[in-house]
């Protein structure tokens, strides 16, 4: 447990954290004081990582709620009100990644409908519903996730880089229009080792290629991302918004 409790008191909601990034996120906020609501789509996930954060002497409430179902993440901020009051920090991780398809593909459009239901549907609609309990509380922090494939379009990928880049315009669209509020939005470009990654790693055999990408030379995990979802949630990143920072070991430079 972190003695600096820099999130202390703050309620913060989590998507995607039955594994990986969002797991590690959650308990590293519940670490430093958080009580953390963690969203998925497997219950038994999001409870073992609860089990696992109140163990630690950390607060957690485990939801299922599907990214892009508006029913549930009308439930899911509704639960988290009732139960303690308010909402501070959401952090948007939740996101299918649909394989590898050509462009040529007709199931192309099919991907990136899920693509962008999952990712940019899901967090426009997490941020939309936590909007006024933020207001309520003097502000708050959005923590959105593009990804590098975002970036530099990587063949094949098109509905992930395309919904990622959505987001990303969510971000800064966000940031202008809710600065007035105190609410600070922020892109997080993430590279670790998560179940899905591991997964398309052995699946395409790209390990090396990936890895010469990396500047530092190895793969982070997803405790490498952590500290930088603690950063942009607290008082330390008051004055940042609107910005892609890459947790990514040097992958993808702006």
């Amino acid at each position: 447990m972190s003695s600096s409790k820099r999130l202390l008191d703050r309620v913060a909601i989590i998507t995607g954290a039955g594994q990986g990034i969002g797991e590690a996120i959650a308990k590293a906020y519940a670490a430093e004081g958080a009580k953390v609501v963690l969203t998925g789509r497997t219950l038994e996930k999001l409870e073992k990582v609860a089990v696992e954060i109140k163990e630690s002497d950390g607060e957690a409430l485990a939801l299922v709620a599907h990214s892009g179902n508006e029913e549930h993440t009308k439930a899911a901020v509704q639960k988290t009100i009732d139960t303690w009051g308010r909402i501070d920090v959401v952090v948007n991780n939740a996101h299918t990644f649909t394989d590898y398809l050509p462009l040529e593909s007709p199931d192309m459009s099919q991907n990136v409908r899920v693509d962008l239901e999952t990712g940019f549907i899901g967090s426009l609609q997490f941020m939309q519903q936590a909007f006024p309990h933020m207001c309520k509380v003097g502000g708050g922090s959005v923590i959105n996730f593009g990804s590098s494939y975002g970036i530099r379009c990587e063949p094949g990928f098109l509905a992930y880089a395309a919904s990622k880049e959505a987001i990303r315009a969510l971000t800064k669209t966000a940031a202008r229009e809710w600065g007035k509020h105190k609410i600070r939005v922020n892109t997080i470009l993430p590279s670790a080792l998560s179940p899905k990654a591991i997964w398309y790693l052995e699946e395409s055999g790209s390990y090396d290629q990936e890895l010469q990408k990396v500047s530092l030379g190895y793969f982070g995990q997803p405790e490498d991302i952590a500290p930088l979802a603690i950063f942009l949630g607290c008082d330390e990143s008051v004055y940042i918004t609107g910005q892609t920072i890459g947790a990514d070991g040097g992958s993808t430079m702006l």
